[in-house]
């Protein structure tokens, strides 16, 4: 008696707790966990990355970035096309801007999301910071590799865009070395965005004009000097003319190792993704970034971090060539493996979606025919329900022949009371809506 009492106590007041606060297994169970998973989904750092798409370096760029983000698990949203930038920025909380699409920036400064630039300065924004490589020395390493072999005759620079970032100083660099060889005279060839071909009808002209008088062609890009190669080749000039490059990669250094280019430099790809992260890490925990150097820009002076540069020759060339080279063939493969998981990914969710449909039209056209069925006229005492079954039945011999048939019909009739239809029509609601539901919880779930 006195345990029954005692029991009795204890589970009134707890019984009233639960009722008073209005909670109950699935506030536990069921809410706590949405508001566990809504948290983590705000916690988690995501930095979106548009690159230029003819940067030939772009996936080492591309795996300097993911190596640290992978340590740090921070997710790295790539933009592929101006259509992807409002989704990927719409949790992202800085984006590392190299070049794409430019109205990326207009979202980005839309939803103050703030900018980090990446090799280049981006027109019309103010970005954190940029990361770029040291430009005009560069230049200078271009210079000295070509005077190790020519101090005399005409060099051809081919420039690229002179409106872009870092190109004066590239310019400059090959001019602080080359203006000390009075007998060396330059001719620049430049060519704005949008304008690449001006640059090889240039060249090719001004080949033919000078034909025996141009001893060297310096290339500040991998798009110059794949084309520079291409016209020296087709001219038979490919062993008379040195040709310099100022943009290291795999396609540059097997020229190299094949003899049909003098130089270049290595711009360090991988480590501009790494210092590219970091800084973005930096701006989003806002922590001072180390300023060792700024750009002047139209919208004032803008933080740089310079990456260190060096020269490519016969003698490091080998071990350069198979550093490209192995790290390329790391960041091919990861990019390989995010496309397939993509595709997978996008498969299941297309194929959850058409199955969810599915089961909403079969539940759509159950609910059509309950509702059918539990359309009873006012006033009816008695429904009655006719089942017709036909049955064929064929005799057969040893080899399948058929030797007879026979058919038979049945007809039954039963009474079914109006209140059962109803009832039935009202059970196959709540099944209905109870699967709805169902279907929304596992949806969630995913989410």
């Amino acid at each position: 008696m006195f345990k029954r009492l005692r029991f009795l106590i204890i589970l009134i007041p707890l019984c009233l707790s639960l009722t008073i606060t209005g909670c109950s297994l699935q506030d536990l169970l069921g809410k706590n966990k949405n508001k566990t998973s809504s948290k983590t989904s705000e916690d988690e750092t995501i930095i979106a990355v548009s690159l230029n798409e003819n940067d030939p370096n772009k996936l080492l760029i591309t795996k300097g970035i993911d190596d640290l983000a992978k340590k740090e698990d921070v997710t790295v949203k790539y933009i592929k096309s101006g259509s992807e930038a409002e989704s990927v920025l719409e949790d992202a909380k800085v984006l590392i801007y190299q070049g794409g699409d430019e109205g990326t920036l207009q979202k980005s400064q839309a939803q103050e999301i703030p900018i980090l630039a990446l090799t280049q300065l981006p027109s019309g924004v103010k970005p954190e910071g940029i990361i770029i490589p040291d430009q005009e020395k560069v230049g200078e390493l271009m210079a000295q590799t070509l005077v190790g072999k020519v101090t005399e005759g005409q060099i051809v620079i081919l420039q690229g865009d002179p409106n872009e970032s870092g190109s004066q100083e590239l310019l400059s660099g090959n001019k602080a070395i080359l203006s000390k060889y009075p007998k060396i005279s330059l001719h620049t060839i430049s060519s704005p965005k949008g304008s690449e071909s001006v640059a090889r009808t240039s060249l090719v002209d001004f080949l033919q004009k000078n034909p025996d008088n141009v001893q060297a062609i310096l290339a500040h890009n991998e798009s110059l000097a794949a084309q520079a190669s291409e016209v020296l080749k087709q001219n038979q000039l490919d062993k008379k003319i040195s040709l310099i490059g100022g943009q290291a990669n795999v396609p540059s250094l097997d020229r190299m190792a094949k003899g049909t280019q003098t130089g270049d430099v290595d711009t360090s790809p991988y480590l501009q993704g790494a210092n590219a992260y970091q800084w973005a890490q930096k701006i989003i925990n806002k922590e001072p970034l180390e300023i060792e150097d700024s750009l002047t820009s139209e919208q004032g002076e803008i933080p740089a971090k310079i990456v260190a540069v060096k020269a490519v020759t016969p003698a490091n060339l080998a071990v350069i060539q198979k550093s490209y080279a192995k790290t390329l063939q790391s960041a091919e493969q990861e990019q390989k493996k995010k496309d397939e998981s993509s595709k997978e990914e996008s498969k299941e969710t297309g194929g959850e979606e058409a199955k969810d449909k599915e089961q909403a039209d079969a539940k759509k056209e159950n609910g059509q025919s309950g509702d059918k069925q539990s359309e009873v006229p006012p006033g009816v005492e008695r429904v009655t329900e006719r089942i017709k079954t036909e049955t064929t039945r064929d005799y057969l011999d040893a080899n399948g022949k058929v030797m007879g048939t026979e058919k038979t019909v049945n007809e039954q009739t039963k009474t079914v009371p109006p209140e059962m239809l109803k009832q039935q029509a009202g059970q196959a609601k709540e099944d209905s809506k109870g699967q709805e539901e169902e279907g929304k919880d596992k949806k969630e779930e995913k989410k």
